[in-house]
């Protein structure tokens, strides 16, 4: 089977464990021929960087196809915003996919895939929407242009799409909120990631033990950010993990600091000899890492790495975004999380752990059951191999 992935705006950039780059792996492995046409961003050290135009293979086998967007109306707003590329068009009629998944709902090239589509009727179409209220369409102005300008190219092309999928309820909620898209055509779709048998974790485990002369007894944590900054709260995590002084306790924490945040997040680092601060690592690292894992902590915002973190065995203390409420993240009354909103509650959740270590057990052992059965990319991704 021919797969073409469609990510315009995603900065799609080898080592990552976002959805394209987890999808083209199990597709590879499961034997098919795998393309992604993409812009030219991608991230290097966790900063944004403009590349140029290519058409090459990765090492797992799929084709890279880097674009420019074009130039619309003079404008790098507009251009950003459009995502249009007239090389789109003459792609499909190269690669002659049979099955489609556009990343990101929105742009002009949703339209050229369906005039293709259209052409084309055995080709399946799939689009998945991962954007929310929390970073998309926040203002009057954005909504609007969202509403009017995407929505146009959505209702143009929403009769030959085969299904829309959503990545959590702030997604979905997003998604019908400013779009006209039929109901019956809509789907949850997990994000996910690789899953760690038993035996890598307590390899994993062993490792960091040994490299990191942790005692045997450990309860180690993780935490990560893209950009650690506000939004990350990391700063409010140090402190709840300061105020609980247990020797078993330990902190790594991955990502790249804020400039703005710079020496107050690095001395409070220093000021504990438990919390180990790991700089940037690319997101294939970072799953290795976290099969050693414990907890990881997000107290933040949404993250790719909470389903990762779930597939390599831990167990998540997050805040209660309304996706982690939804039923489609647990099925044992949300016992599989710990939910934290503010500061005293991540110290009661640190309390708790440390003081009956069989509630963090229990807990990981529900994390780890429902990730098997739910966050499985190698399942999640043949999800666009039939209707």
């Amino acid at each position: 089977m021919k797969i073409l992935h469609i990510a315009l705006a995603s900065h799609f950039t080898v080592g990552m464990l976002y959805q394209e780059n987890q999808m083209i792996n199990c597709q590879r492995a499961d034997g098919h021929e795998v393309t992604i046409i993409t812009d030219l961003y991608h991230y290097e050290h966790g900063e944004l960087v403009k590349g140029s135009e290519e058409d090459t293979i990765m090492d797992n086998g799929a084709r890279l196809i880097r674009l420019k967007w074009d130039r619309i109306f003079f404008s790098d707003l507009w251009t950003e915003k459009i995502r249009k590329s007239h090389k789109v068009k003459k792609l499909l009629k190269e690669i002659q996919p049979d099955t489609i998944l556009f990343h990101g709902l929105c742009g002009y090239e949703i339209m050229t895939v369906a005039d293709y589509c259209k052409s084309n009727p055995d080709c399946l179409f799939f689009v998945d929407c991962h954007s929310d209220y929390n970073g998309s369409a926040r203002t009057f102005l954005s909504k609007n242009f969202y509403k009017f300008i995407h929505g146009h190219f959505i209702t143009k092309a929403s009769l030959l799409v085969d299904k829309f999928f959503y990545t959590g309820e702030e997604m979905r909620y997003w998604m019908n909120d400013l779009f006209v898209i039929p109901k019956d055509r809509q789907e949850f779709l997990a994000t996910g990631g690789t899953i760690y048998t038993a035996q890598q974790q307590k390899d994993a485990r062993m490792e960091l033990i040994k490299k990191y002369a942790l005692p045997q007894d450990a309860i180690i944590l993780a935490h990560s950010a893209k950009l650690i900054d506000e939004k990350s709260r990391t700063k409010e995590l140090i402190e709840a993990f300061r105020k609980v002084n247990d020797p078993r306790l330990t902190l790594f924490i991955f990502g790249f600091i804020a400039k703005e945040m710079s020496s107050e997040i690095r001395s409070l680092i220093e000021s504990d000899n438990r919390i180990h601060f790991m700089g940037w690592k690319v997101s294939t690292e970072i799953e290795e890492f976290l099969a050693g894992v414990d907890m990881y902590c997000q107290p933040g915002g949404r993250s790719t790495t909470f389903e990762t973190a779930m597939c390599c065995g831990c167990v998540n203390m997050t805040y209660p975004l309304d996706t982690y409420k939804d039923e489609n993240y647990t099925d044992c009354n949300f016992e599989n999380y710990f939910f934290v909103e503010n500061e005293e509650d991540i110290v009661k959740v640190l309390k708790d752990i440390t003081e009956n270590v069989q509630v963090l057990e229990q807990a990981k052992a529900k994390s780890f059951s429902f990730a098997r059965l739910n966050f499985d990319y190698a399942v999640i991704s043949r999800r666009i191999y039939t209707l």
